[in-house]
C-alpha cells in the first residue's frame, strides 16, 4: 500500500512539474559589476528594455552609500 502511495505521489508532482507554463516562468539573475558607473550602466539597460516593452518615462538617481554605526559605541545622555 506504501509503494502505490508514494508511486501515486511520484506520478502526482510529475504532472504538476510538466503542466507548468516555460514561457513566462520568473527567474533571478545575479548581476555582476565592479562600481558604481558599472552598476548605473546596468541600471540604465534594464529601465531601457522595460521602457521599449511598456512605454513612459523613468528617473534616475544617484547609487547611495550605506554606512553602519556601531550601537555598543555611542553615548547617550537621558
Amino acid at each position: 500500500m506504501k509503494t502505490i502511495c508514494l508511486l501515486f505521489m511520484l506520478a502526482a508532482c510529475l504532472a504538476v512539474v510538466c503542466a507548468a507554463p516555460a514561457g513566462q516562468a520568473p527567474t533571478v539573475n545575479l548581476l555582476k559589476y565592479n562600481n558604481d558607473q558599472e552598476l548605473e550602466a546596468i541600471m540604465r539597460q534594464i529601465i531601457a528594455q522595460y521602457e521599449q516593452q511598456y512605454g513612459g518615462t523613468s528617473q534616475f538617481h544617484q547609487p547611495q552609500a550605506v554606512s553602519y554605526t556601531n550601537p555598543h559605541q555611542l553615548t547617550i545622555n537621558l
